[in-house]
């Protein structure tokens, strides 16, 4: 559908269908009858290793405010990851304004686990999924925003019903993880649980999780000692378990979405996973905190890594590559 893209790392859609995304090496843009057309690149973007424009939301209330939100490493105030509301003008062609709502996220100088998945849960807040910046201190500190899945308003305020333990930042929902890469809703809260999220491993055991509150489990050993479990319950005997793991290797999963809509039959609310290593788009079924077991795989190695899913308007799957050289935006859809 679309190519000669720059790591292209999230996309999203505006109410009257315009596809926006974001390219890792720092521009917004939109996509009009097939043509890329940038809107904005900050001057603050960090471009380096995994970190630079990463996560995309669009506010549930566009069509009245106008606000889109993106989440990249920043040099603005020293060096971060950041969550930025942007407001667009009316034609969507450029933005006219910049909040930063969530900052201080702790960044790697080598841009390592910057994690930076959003999104807009069923209940009107924004979902963001951080990295631990691979930094042993950061996933089990309830003080830091590394390494946790935070719960706010579009001011980057606490969501009111986070409830986090005593000391801990009022904006975290659930700590513990490592380096969260997706993130996908259910239409309502459904057996406690938001939806799902995506998250890398370390030599083994990439993770499906469910949106709960919790401790996950993830802290490394001094010098970011890896060798531990990524869900470590023999340390935290409450750590909350995942849906799906890969086991032993990773394949890096990244961009999660449900496939929305009776056009997919009986694949109709599977969970489409994009992967990075092992170079598929994977299908689970995933139901509210269990997983069927099987697991269907489709496009092995055709088009290299991909990084990013999300249902469009038009029921079809839109998928982002992350090659690095002429990387593309490919449309998947079920058969009629």
């Amino acid at each position: 559908m679309l190519d000669h893209l720059e790591n292209p790392w999230d996309i999203a859609f505006l109410p009257d269908k315009t596809m926006l995304i974001t390219e890792r090496s720092g521009s917004v843009s939109r996509v009009v009858n097939g043509q890329k057309t940038e809107i904005f690149t900050p001057s603050d973007v960090v471009v380096r290793g995994e970190g630079g424009m990463l996560g995309l939301a669009i506010d549930p209330e566009f069509a009245t405010n106008h606000f889109i939100y993106t989440c990249f490493n920043s040099d603005r105030a020293g060096l971060d990851v950041r969550v930025v509301r942007w407001e667009l003008t009316p034609d969507n062609s450029r933005q006219v304004g910049r909040t930063d709502i969530v900052t201080g996220l702790p960044a790697n100088p080598s841009g390592r686990h910057s994690g930076c998945r959003i999104g807009f849960g069923p209940e009107g807040n924004l979902w963001v999924g951080t990295g631990d910046a691979a930094d042993e201190d950061n996933s089990q500190n309830l003080q830091s925003l590394g390494g946790k899945i935070l719960r706010v308003t579009r001011d980057g305020e606490a969501a009111t019903d986070n409830n986090p333990p005593a000391g801990a930042d009022k904006r975290i929902y659930s700590w513990g993880h490592r380096n969260t890469q997706g993130l996908a809703f259910y239409d309502q809260l459904t057996d406690g649980s938001y939806g799902v999220s995506a998250e890398h491993g370390s030599d083994r055991d990439d993770e499906i999780n469910p949106l709960v509150r919790g401790n996950f489990g993830w802290a490394p050993g001094a010098g970011y000692d890896e060798s531990v479990p990524m869900t470590d319950t023999n340390r935290f005997p409450d750590a909350v378990k995942s849906i799906w793991s890969s086991g032993n290797p990773t394949i890096a999963i990244s961009g999660v979405a449900f496939l929305t809509g009776e056009q997919w039959g009986t694949w109709q609310n599977r969970l489409a996973v994009a992967v990075l290593k092992d170079q598929h788009l994977m299908v689970l079924e995933i139901k509210p905190g269990n997983n069927s077991g099987e697991v269907q795989k489709l496009l092995p190695g055709n088009f290299g890594r991909l990084r990013a899913v999300r249902i469009g308007p038009d029921g079809a799957l839109y998928i982002s590559t992350d090659n690095g050289s002429d990387d593309k935006i490919i449309r998947l859809s079920p058969k009629s």
